[in-house]
């Protein structure tokens, strides 16, 4: 397992019961590395400067106990934004019918970007119902989670 999903793991059982979910967590930067830890609320609420300072104090008292990074780092807390990432398949389940841009691996019909609304969710895939048809003319998807590079929200306003 990953480290950033192991953390992602630990993570979102310290901070659920406090009302929290981990929506993403990435270590970026070589020489100084940030450990990002992307939250939302359970209720559904907009993540505020309260809600973040929480999380982190509450990680950062696991991260000097546990250390579970080398070296120096500075952690940062985030909310999603309106553009929300959508990491794991449960992700694509909660947003069923919305809008999404996806950026696949590989190239299908010479694309690997595609815009269009969560039709169908699978355990190994998602389909898309297109904005801009396939050069065949198919304006439907069927994209593996393994041959997603990234996604997110589309924004409405």
């Amino acid at each position: 397992m990953r480290l950033t999903d192991s953390l992602h793991e630990t993570f979102d059982s310290i901070i659920h019961p406090m009302g929290y979910g981990v929506v993403r967590v990435q270590i970026n930067g070589m020489v100084r590395k940030t450990l990002q830890v992307m939250i939302e609320r359970l209720d559904e609420q907009p993540i505020n400067v309260d809600d973040c300072a929480t999380v982190s104090r509450t990680l950062s008292v696991h991260l000097n106990v546990e250390d579970p990074i080398s070296g120096s780092y500075t952690l940062e807390i985030s909310s999603p934004g309106l553009e929300r990432p959508i990491v794991r398949p449960k992700d694509y389940k909660r947003f069923l019918g919305l809008e999404i841009v996806v950026k696949t691996i590989l190239p299908v019909e010479n694309r690997k970007n595609f815009q269009g609304f969560i039709d169908a969710v699978s355990d190994e895939t998602v389909s898309l119902r297109l904005k801009h048809p396939l050069d065949s003319g198919l304006d439907r998807i069927d994209i593996s989670y393994g041959d997603i590079r990234q996604a997110h929200l589309v924004s409405s306003i």
